[in-house]
């Protein structure tokens, strides 16, 4: 990953010094704004995106111990993620396969067995079905064939994720280079700190849009990450399958940055490639993370409607033992608390600007070409001849996609 960090700085450098884009880089078009406002667009989205694509389900932390379970439901689906007895994790519709009421409860918990209760129809750990009262009254019933459904689940560096399609590729696949990326983060040695959820009322994207780009940092965030960061020193990269990085140099040395703070934690594994920046990650199509040396939040976006979104901030940190959390914490969370506040105030006058009709689209300059690889990466889960064609964003950005052949491009 040496190379890789090296050409990002070198990127970054560039792009400070730079007075234009660069040479051939396409206008990229206006996104049409009926794709944050229309109900056909958005249950295309359901489709074909949320019900298609690897979903972080949160930390491994709390389902590492045989019969350890957690509810997630954050797709409408149920769903229930649980350790096995072989030390499998595994997801299942939380769907007793008799008449659907749910085979355990609480949000989370430990148990040897999966029971129903409504008629005590009892599943093992692995989602076969092994129990039946008055089995005798079913006369043509295959426990075999009667198991859980079960929901593709895989774990990355200590990250849960889901996928409802059956026949997705292989989680690692689909993260493609961020897997050798981010494995000095060591996500999977991080504790859970802090956890906070926040509604805003719009679009889905329009919230992830916001933490795809600097271009907005000295206007809204001018007294913490406006100080912290140089805008005009970021570098972009765009990956395969709709994932993309974004690394701003820090201004260190005046006591700003987390990294600075006094008995600040540390990922020691880490490079100084990310003590120097802040690299934030968008893992598609709604997994966000500022990366730090420090600790981080995980960010995810769920949609609660056409017009509503939750943000789930997950805060991980190095593992403090036993005793209080590090007091770093208690000055780390109310100024990213801070930043999030900023960034959610605009969102929902955005949102009301882009039902208003007077709104016609998105216009996205070179900074902020993560936002429109996001929207292409949509449209290619939708398939271009679902879309409706006066929704549809061109695809031309292909050529910007960062390759092992190509890692000094400029974009």
């Amino acid at each position: 990953m040496t190379d890789v960090f090296t050409t990002v700085e070198q990127r970054i450098d560039w792009e400070s010094a730079r007075t234009e884009p660069p040479e051939g880089f396409p206008p990229l078009p206006e996104i049409p704004g009926g794709r944050y406002t229309r109900e056909d667009f958005y249950d295309l989205e359901q489709a074909h995106v949320w019900k298609r694509s690897w979903i972080c389900a949160g930390p491994e932390e709390g389902l590492t111990t045989v019969g350890q379970y957690r509810l997630f439901d954050k797709l409408g689906a149920p769903i229930l993620i649980v350790r096995g007895k072989d030390g499998k994790l595994r997801a299942f519709y939380n769907t007793c396969r008799h008449r659907g009421a749910p085979v355990v409860r609480e949000r989370e918990g430990r148990t040897t067995l999966l029971r129903c209760q409504y008629h005590s129809w009892t599943y093992g750990l692995d989602g076969h079905l092994i129990g039946v009262p008055d089995e005798r009254d079913f006369a043509c019933l295959d426990k075999g064939e009667r198991g859980l459904v079960e929901v593709r689940c895989e774990v990355w560096n200590g990250l849960v994720f889901i996928n409802q399609n059956p026949d997705a590729e292989p989680l690692r696949e689909y993260l493609g280079p961020l897997v050798d990326e981010l494995a000095c983060v060591d996500i999977q040695g991080l504790r859970v700190v802090h956890t906070q959820s926040y509604l805003i009322d719009c679009n889905w994207k329009a919230a992830v849009d916001a933490f795809l780009e600097v271009y907005h940092l000295n206007t809204i965030h001018p007294t913490n990450a406006g100080i912290m960061l140089n805008s005009r020193a970021s570098a972009m990269g765009l990956m395969p399958r709709g994932h993309s990085r974004m690394a701003t140099r820090k201004n260190l040395n005046k006591g700003l940055n987390f990294v600075e703070f006094e008995g600040a934690p540390d990922i020691a594994s880490m490079p100084d490639f990310y003590r120097r920046n802040n690299v934030a990650y968008n893992i598609f199509p709604n997994f966000v993370s500022p990366v730090e040396p420090t600790g981080f939040p995980i960010l995810l976006f769920w949609p609660r409607g056409l017009r509503q979104t939750e943000m789930e901030a997950i805060y991980l940190g190095p593992d403090w033992q036993d005793g209080p959390r590090p007091a770093f914490w208690d000055r780390f969370l109310p100024i990213f608390d801070a930043v999030l506040q900023e960034d959610m105030m605009n969102l929902a006058p955005i949102q009301a600007s882009l039902d208003s009709g007077a709104f016609t689209g998105m216009m996205i300059n070179y900074q902020e070409r993560r936002i429109y690889w996001l929207h292409e990466e949509i449209d290619r889960c939708i398939g271009a001849d679902n879309v409706p064609p006066e929704l549809a964003v061109k695809q031309v950005l292909s050529d910007y996609v960062e390759t092992p052949a190509a890692q000094g491009a400029d974009a």
